[in-house]
């Protein structure tokens, strides 16, 4: 199964996130704003180029320190999934992993779950694992984080070992660690 796609582009990482944070309290009301504190940087936040561009509108230009190509974020939704309209958005999703310095995701579970797998319980923002909701909608999706290509397989050849497409996934995730994603603004 796989995600209906968001149109998505780069990711960037602004390191003055109390600036960032002023102009996004003075946008209009329900104006939604993808912006993630990054879990091992205070004050630094990553944000969606939609909302960089939203960011930008109230004031010169936010600097970006690097950015990411949003598709160079891998992500896995096993079989399991039947209700994929109830998945966060893409884009909201794939800015929380490069927050969370990951290179691709998986989808874990759902609060939803009646007799489903345990799902964990992240004690820090660090934890591999996370949650995150549609917006507006009424059930919470656990999320499996991976920080290096290895440890995606070595997660995927231990819950899916007779799954080929999650093997597949692992191996052909796009770069090997997340220093591998990054690109400085100015380079």
């Amino acid at each position: 199964m796989s995600f209906v796609r968001d149109a998505m582009s780069r990711i960037y990482r602004i390191d003055d996130g109390r600036t960032a944070r002023e102009r996004q309290h003075a946008l209009p009301r329900g104006t939604v704003v993808e912006a993630w504190l990054d879990v091992f940087h205070p004050g630094v936040l990553w944000v969606s180029e939609l909302t960089k561009q939203l960011l930008d509108g109230s004031g010169p230009p936010l600097m970006a320190s690097a950015f990411v190509d949003g598709d160079r974020i891998s992500l896995f939704v096993p079989d399991e999934v039947t209700e994929s309209a109830a998945l966060p958005a893409e884009d909201s999703l794939r800015v929380r992993i490069a927050a969370g310095h990951g290179i691709a995701a998986i989808w874990y579970g759902t609060t939803s779950q009646v007799g489903g797998r345990p799902l964990p319980e992240p004690a820090s923002p660090e934890d591999a694992f996370f949650y995150l909701m549609k917006m507006g909608g009424s059930a919470n999706h656990a999320w499996r984080l991976f920080r290096t290509r290895d440890e995606a397989a070595e997660f995927m050849a231990r819950h899916f070992p007779n799954d080929a497409k999650a093997k597949t996934w692992a191996d052909a995730l796009p770069v090997a660690r997340y220093s591998d994603l990054l690109f400085p603004e100015n380079g």
